[in-house]
């Protein structure tokens, strides 16, 4: 360590010259970034980024390793269970199914179809409103086959033309077609101001109720999925409905759902997913974004369970793919899915159950897709060939007809929210996590740890190698994997033999460390640096205006990559910091001391500290710097909460109180 920094102070004072031959000193060295200055990273806001898509690309691989080695009938089955149990185990744990409670609100009779308004409690005062779009019976004799509709993202949920008008159209077809209200969609708005008027819906809505979910191993798919194995439940529970000839039908969101529910759910006969299906190995990571919560599975692209997987785990049953040449959701990528998907049809002699109809045009229904829907559940669940064409605009209900019920949901006596839900198993691991904590030692809390936040042993993080920085003696940069740089920055101090890293968001060259580092000074000090983990300080990703800031912070898109691949930011950084502790300690004996500059740099710190207790002699936080409970923000969500500060599960293990009290973390008043 320091023939490194003698080196760089030679080469500065007495050489004067470059380090790297060839480049021009800079000006003002303190004014370059030092990521740039050192040759490791050009582009520093995308290093996370970047560092991401090549842990995909390795995964992308693996997966297809996995998928060609999938040749007979065995081996399907076991591709589709590992999957399945995947999967289920990644929503988290789900609930026991309860009475329905199914009530018809209200009938409308119309010269074409007939409907009724449904409220469900697919929990006990969790409600679910949905409209049951049934035939004439004077034209198309009951029993009917069923088919569950689940909404995209749109604000008026079923009452949208689109989505209501597949139903209809399957309806004036002899389908009996049910289609329900998502969470914070339609009647069922979770977030309202103080004069009752909706704050929030949709896809920020879902991002929100996501954060307190995930912390808890859950996500926003667990209630949605949930809602829609109760839909079929209900399905079942009509003597108007064929109970073994069940469908599902969902565009754009719905399409998320609705592949969801056909890989998992075995009732589901016959399905037609609507521009959705693509490749997460593929574009959407790539060159779009990841949508919102519901629609990333933790650890999906880690375990190897992409797009194509939700096809496969329903082979072969019945699957038609709906998809427009212009949708955001990549075409090209369709394709490899389907083709991907349908070498398992072929192998089980059934390629003729999967099929795709790619539509000129932009994302969402059009009256194509909706014609060939309703043409494709005919066949397979009522076992008639026909080619429908409907007569359009067809005859859909008002806003105000098809409601369930005069004020939505929450005007339902003790109803319960998503949040509310939570809360409850909230309080079940406050008592869980109590009894496995009770007795355990630094070490097995460490084990702990590291399994939660997914951090690895410091004999499994590759050793890095350092890059001077030219004309800045106190700043070089430790070259980590796949092309992350980590800058570290060196303080002058009281020169004896113990060492303090600061561990920064704000960046090395920030008022905080600046401040930070003068405190560990004035307490005599022997060394002190800082250190920017990868994504803060200079490689701070700038974000993209699809998830708000001011809510989920600037990292929204770029963490939910990490997401995908089974990691958290909280880990990725925390092996920042036990890599640089390492080469900063070498041989010394003393263990280095850890503080932050704000709570999400403090809880990063907290985690490697926890992970590896040898290697430090603890942590200490100015309170403005100490990290909130996660079971506090659960209890009062919702809430803004940066997703960078979110791990997968941690409830289930641990909470920041743990964390202080394992590592004998010191609090500055």
């Amino acid at each position: 360590m320091k023939r490194l920094i003698t080196l760089s102070l030679f080469a500065a004072l007495f050489l004067s010259v470059p380090v790297c031959a060839g480049e021009p000193a800079a000006e003002n060295p303190a004014s370059v970034p030092t990521l740039v200055a050192s040759g490791v990273c050009s582009e520093p806001e995308q290093m996370m980024y970047n560092d991401l898509i090549a842990r995909i690309d390795e995964k992308r691989k693996v997966w297809r390793e996995t998928y060609e080695a999938v040749k007979s009938d065995e081996d399907i089955a076991a591709y589709q269970k590992a999957r399945r149990d995947f999967f289920y185990a990644q929503l988290g744990r789900m609930w026991e199914r309860t009475p329905l409670n199914a009530r018809v609100t209200g009938v409308i009779d119309r010269p074409e179809y007939r409907a009724e308004k449904i409220v469900l409690e697919t929990l006990p005062r969790f409600y679910a409103t949905g409209t049951l779009f049934l035939p004439r019976p004077e034209k198309f004799a009951p029993p009917y086959p069923g088919v569950l509709v689940v909404c995209g993202h749109a604000y008026e949920g079923k009452a949208s033309d689109f989505y209501q008008g597949i139903c209809i159209l399957g309806a004036m077809n002899g389908l009996a077609m049910y289609i329900q209200d998502p969470v914070d969609q339609g009647e069922r708005l979770q977030h309202f101001d103080a004069e009752g008027k909706p704050t929030h819906a949709t896809t920020t809505a879902h991002s929100l109720a996501g954060i307190g979910s995930i912390l808890l191993g859950r996500n926003t798919a667990t209630f949605e999925v949930w809602d829609m194995i109760r839909g079929l439940d209900f399905l079942q529970s009509r003597p108007d409905v064929i109970s073994d000839r069940l469908g599902v039908a969902g565009n754009s969101g719905g399409g998320t759902q609705s592949s969801y529910l056909m890989a998992l759910d075995d009732r589901v006969f016959c399905a037609a997913p609507s521009c959705y299906l693509c490749s997460l190995y593929g574009a959407q990571t790539h060159s779009s974004v990841p949508q919102d919560a519901e629609q990333n599975i933790f650890g999906q692209l880690g375990f190897g369970m992409d797009h194509a997987d939700y096809i496969i785990m329903r082979a072969p049953k019945p699957t038609l793919l709906n998809t427009k040449t212009k949708d955001f959701f990549n075409i090209g990528d369709t394709w490899v899915s389907y083709r991907d998907a349908l070498r398992i049809y072929s192998r089980q002699e059934h390629s003729e159950r999967l099929s795709i109809i790619e539509i000129e045009g932009e994302h969402g229904y059009c009256p194509e897709l909706l014609d060939a829907s309703i043409s494709w559940f005919l066949r397979w669940l009522a076992g008639r060939d026909e080619r429908i064409v409907g007569a359009y605009p067809l005859p859909t209900l008002s806003r105000e007809e098809i409601k369930s019920l005069p004020n939505g949901v929450m005007a339902l006596p003790e109803a319960r929210t998503t949040y509310d839900v939570n809360r409850d198993y909230n309080a079940e691991l406050k008592e869980s996590r109590r009894e496995k904590l009770t007795g355990l030692s630094r070490g097995e809390f460490a084990q702990t740890v590291r399994a939660a936040a997914k951090i690895r042993s410091l004999e499994e993080i590759p050793a890095p190698d350092p890059a001077d920085v030219p004309g800045a003696p106190d700043r070089f940069v430790l070259k980590a994997e796949r092309g992350a740089g980590l800058p570290i920055r060196r303080f002058d101090a009281g020169g004896g033999g113990n060492i303090r890293l600061i561990v920064t968001e704000e960046g090395n060259r920030s008022a905080s460390v600046e401040r930070l580092a003068a405190q560990a000074k004035d307490d005599g000090v022997g060394e002190v640096w800082s250190l920017e983990p990868r994504g803060w300080g200079e490689s701070r990703a700038q974000g993209t205006s699809y998830y708000n800031k001011d809510l989920f912070g600037p990292d929204g898109t770029v963490w939910y990559l990490a997401y995908l691949l089974g990691e958290s930011y909280v880990g990725l950084r925390a092996e920042d910091v036990l890599s640089a502790a390492r080469y900063l300690r070498g041989a010394d004996a003393a263990p280095i001391e850890l503080t932050a500059d704000t709570p999400s740099a403090a809880l990063v710190a907290l985690h490697a500290a926890a992970a590896e207790p040898e290697l430090f002699a603890g942590v200490t936080l100015t309170s403005s710097a100490v990290p909130g409970s996660w079971a506090d923000y659960v209890d009062r969500a919702p809430g803004a909460y940066e997703l960078q500060n979110v791990i997968h599960g941690v409830l289930r293990e641990y909470d920041v109180e743990d964390l202080m009290r394992f590592t004998g973390c010191t609090v500055r008043r």
